[in-house]
């Protein structure tokens, strides 16, 4: 289904992302253009304000000094200067309200009663001060308020508008208050507010739209990848996905899906020579067991008789149990079932334990066994399973080894590990075959006839694997063999 696809999902969460993106941009670009506007009316409204202020103290101070030629006392010079004002104030604001620059602005100048002494001839409504507002201004602090007009009959308007004293002599003598209408304000926010509204949707539908357009470009080689593994089964393994030249995760997803079809490719194959090479060991013992019970079956025979079938009976079952127990061993190196009980050893005592278990056997093939080791070396790792180790390579050197010939045990350490160097004069092995000597059951062409099952190093490379080392091999036919084996330090 589409809408479960990766692609599907990508492109709601791609759109989700940026439908929130816009909602708070389209947030904070609402709150800062409303801020601003409203900014600049307060601005507005307060300069006139202190205009009008400043006109009205100029004012007294004129009518003062005409009052001050003739002679008349403080209280006449009050008079007369308050029963002019009025007259004056009114004349004053009609002829300001003609300025282009207080076009829709309102004008009102009240005395300390509350009582209007001036107005602009439109005062939409807007014919008092408000007790709170009057009762601000006696205190001699400006404040701004929003305003509601008083027509019943027209429809609501609000005002913004700026309420100052005029103080002269310490008290305040009149009231200006400079409004304005905000429908302008309001007007440009609504726009704003529809424009953001019908371009949001329209914005992150054709983003999703897109972005499901360069999803689906995207994910293109996974679809051909898709449909490659489809077509792969366990009969054509070595079918591989065309990698795409991508530079991506996508390239990297297809190079590492090539390299576990490799691993898979011999897991299975590794598996099926496991398989053939476990009948055909099976198979050996199973059918002298079979012939030697048919042979003891046919007829009654002599104890002495049956003791020697019985005998070769039992070294056959010896045979296939240790065969099987070896197998058990690998499988579960293989499948980390058994850890190393790692403990502090000493390496040079535990390899001159095995030597000494396999001089007997050397003896007889009369091969010489050396051991150099110029100090102390001490490894951490399962003793037991270290022992089974070198006593594999060992016996895999004295068996390869012709009479006459001697094997060299040599162990040297740096400063994070201790190499262990086991090189024998035996037969040698073709290059061709050094890479598959580790595999299970394999044995080289030239010592096929010798008895073993080829289990032996494999078993020694698990156990290297399992204590985190290392194994190589150096030889050519003729001139021996030399095996390197690196151990980490205590």
């Amino acid at each position: 289904m589409f809408y479960k696809s990766i692609r599907f999902k990508i492109t709601i969460a791609y759109m989700a992302i940026l439908a929130l993106t816009l909602s708070a941009f389209s947030t904070i670009l609402y709150h800062q253009v409303s801020k601003s506007l409203y900014d600049n009316m307060d601005t507005l409204l307060r300069s006139r304000a202190e205009g009008i202020v400043s006109a009205i103290g100029t004012y007294w101070v004129t009518e003062r000094l005409g009052t001050m030629r003739y002679d008349l006392g403080e209280q006449v010079m009050a008079g007369n200067v308050q029963l002019n004002f009025a007259t004056v104030a009114q004349r004053w604001v009609e002829a300001k309200s003609k300025d282009p620059r207080l076009l829709n602005l309102i004008v009102q100048i009240f005395d300390a009663t509350g009582e209007t002494v001036a107005s602009s001839k439109n005062t939409q409504g807007i014919t008092s001060v408000s007790e709170q507002t009057l009762y601000t201004a006696l205190q001699g602090k400006s404040t701004f308020d929003t305003l509601t007009s008083s027509y019943p009959t027209k429809k609501i308007q609000q005002f913004r508008a700026f309420i100052t004293p005029a103080i002269q002599n310490d008290r305040v003598e009149y009231i200006v208050q400079v409004g304005t209408p905000i429908d302008s304000i309001t007007e440009a926010l609504n726009s704003l507010k529809l424009t953001l509204f019908i371009l949001f949707p329209i914005t992150v539908l054709i983003t999703g739209i897109m972005g499901a357009f360069l999803a689906k470009m995207t994910l293109h080689p996974v679809d051909s990848m898709i449909h490659t593994i489809h077509d792969i089964t366990v009969e054509n393994m070595k079918m591989k996905l065309a990698i795409p030249n991508t530079k991506d995760e996508i390239q990297k997803l297809a190079e590492t899906f090539n390299d576990m079809l490799v691993r898979l490719d011999y897991a299975f194959t590794s598996q099926r020579h496991l398989f053939e090479d476990l009948s055909h060991e099976l198979k050996t013992p199973l059918t002298i067991l079979k012939g030697e019970f048919e042979v003891v079956l046919k007829k009654l025979r002599s104890p002495e008789e049956y003791e020697t079938i019985l005998k070769s009976s039992l070294e056959e079952i010896d045979r296939m149990t240790r065969l099987v127990e070896n197998l058990l061993m690998l499988a579960s190196f293989e499948s980390k079932r058994i850890m190393p009980e790692r403990k502090a050893l000493d390496l040079c005592l535990l390899i001159e334990s095995v030597m000494s278990n396999i001089k007997k056997v050397a003896e007889r093939k009369n091969i010489r066994m050396g051991f150099d080791v110029k100090e102390y070396v001490e490894v951490v790792g399962d003793e037991k399973e270290l022992r089974q180790l070198f006593l594999n390579m060992l016996d895999n050197a004295v068996k390869y080894t012709t009479d006459g010939g001697r094997i060299n045990i040599k162990v040297e350490k740096d400063s994070r590990s201790a190499t262990i160097i086991i090189k024998d004069t035996g037969v040698g092995i073709p290059e061709g075959e050094i890479d598959h000597i580790f595999d299970r059951f394999y044995r080289v062409n030239s010592a096929r006839k010798s008895h073993g099952f080829g289990l032996g190093l494999s078993i020694v490379k698990a156990i290297v694997d399992a204590h985190k080392g290392s194994i190589a091999v150096k030889s050519s036919p003729g001139e021996g063999t030399a095996f390197i084996i690196t151990l980490p330090l205590h």
